[in-house]
């Protein structure tokens, strides 16, 4: 009977064991609990022993008696255990809102070259540059309300405030590295009013471009709401409309953008999916922004504003020779360019294409890319363009490849080779500052 209950008690609470990522103190506290059961079974078998001694006896009670006894006995003990087993359960128990937090994260390691090829350029005083760098980004997030609302930060590191960059060098004497806020959002999905979502606070690109277009590293700061409509058939639509603050001023005219955005997706068939995307990007108070010209025409009061349309395509196909593709083609144009010194003039188209082979989630996966972009100077918002690419008024390609070591973490090496598209002194691009960049990169990433 003991090694039964034993077992039976061992089983109980394997059930309710805390996963292998619990604290080591839960795990002692259980051991505790086991050893407290074991110990009151053998003091019932010990009950046990004085009851049938009793038995044997002349004036020993009824069998029935003794066993009824010795039952009643068990089960209060059991009960005592278990009891106590709750009591230490709840005073182990996080605080009810820790329940539902989500963490994650991911550090990147990255050895970076670039290489300048001047040419005809006088200004050849910038130098090849080898660096040593790092990315590290960690982000919570919580849900209430049957996963209606959910509210979440990330912290990331960076060199400055710098909004199209995460990367922090390896230098400055050994000195400590800054962190700073990279995400800050509430976002409220109703269940009862299905497809369409709200967001607020610093959050992660919500409308759909590519990443040379509009840096994948740059988080707008405002408000965005969406819906996607029910599928009809193949097809399902969308639409999203946000304003987002780029600077405030106390002495003068804020810079805002506004954007709207339609699009649908189809379901071409099983295995391929078409999605395209319409957005309209009002960007006011442009000149006033603050913002770094990089590649714009300079200084910014040279641009009225910007007006721009935006086209996506995107196709994913599940298979091709046993692997996932993806393909986008997007355009842009400025309606608001107007350069009064006529330098730039009609320099306010933007195209690019890509190519991506491959996905990367398990061990042993790997994957291919290859991109081509052509962003002319006053084309869109040059602060925000790929800054790996060059900013605004570049183009050039960049290929990259990525290999699964384990399921978290991967190796991989990009490279970009881009040119300068205009310069205003020969109506070239001959001999703009930074004639040819090469910049290849490799990287080991672990994501947590």
């Amino acid at each position: 009977m003991k090694m039964v209950l034993t077992v039976a008690a061992v089983a109980f609470l394997g059930m309710a064991a805390p996963a292998p990522a619990e604290m080591i103190q839960e795990q002692q506290d259980l051991r505790a609990t086991i050893e407290a059961l074991s110990r009151r079974i053998e003091e019932q078998d010990k009950r046990l022993q004085e009851l049938e001694a009793q038995q044997a006896s002349p004036a020993a009670t009824a069998p029935d008696t003794a066993s009824e006894e010795y039952r009643q006995a068990q089960r209060q003990a059991i009960q005592d255990v278990l009891a106590e087993m709750k009591t230490q359960d709840k005073a182990s128990k996080l605080p009810g809102w820790l329940d539902d937090l989500k963490f994650a994260g991911d550090l990147r390691l990255r050895y970076e070259y670039n290489g300048y090829n001047w040419g005809s350029t006088s200004d050849s005083d910038k130098k090849d540059r080898n660096r040593a760098r790092y990315r590290l980004r960690f982000g919570v997030k919580k849900t209430w309300l049957d996963d209606q609302l959910e509210v979440g930060f990330r912290l990331a590191s960076g060199e400055n405030n710098d909004p199209t960059s995460t990367n922090q060098s390896f230098t400055q004497g050994f000195s400590k590295k800054p962190v700073w806020i990279d995400l800050a959002y509430a976002r409220y999905t109703p269940k009862d009013f299905k497809g369409f979502s709200i967001i607020a606070g610093k959050m992660a690109r919500p409308w759909i471009t590519n990443d040379i277009f509009f840096d994948s590293d740059v988080n707008p700061e405002g408000a965005w709401a969406q819906y996607k409509a029910a599928k009809m058939g193949m097809f399902q639509p969308f639409a999203g409309a946000g304003y987002f603050v780029v600077n405030e001023s106390s002495g003068g005219d804020d810079s805002t953008m506004y954007i709207l955005q339609g699009g649908v997706k189809a379901d071409i068939t099983a295995d391929m999916v078409y999605t395209f995307a319409a957005n309209y990007q009002e960007w006011t108070g442009f000149s006033a922004s603050g913002l770094s010209p990089r590649g714009n025409a300079n200084p910014l009061s040279r641009i009225p504003g910007m007006r721009i349309v935006n086209l996506s395509n995107n196709l994913d196909v599940a298979e091709v020779f046993g692997k996932p593709l993806s393909v986008f083609g997007d355009f842009a144009y400025n309606f608001g360019e107007d350069d009064p010194n006529g330098d730039y003039k009609d320099q306010n188209k933007a195209f690019a294409a890509g190519v991506k082979w491959g996905k990367n989630k398990k061990k042993g996966d790997w994957s291919v890319k290859y991109r081509y972009g052509y962003v002319e100077a006053n084309a869109l918002p040059g602060a925000f363009v790929d800054s790996d690419f060059g900013f605004a008024n570049r183009q050039g390609n960049s290929i990259g490849a990525e290999y699964n070591l384990l399921d978290s973490l991967t190796v991989g090496v990009d490279a970009y080779l881009t040119e300068p598209i205009f310069s205003p002194t020969t109506n070239s691009g001959s001999s703009i500052r930074e004639d040819l960049t090469t910049t290849i990169m490799a990287n080991l990433i672990w994501k947590f």
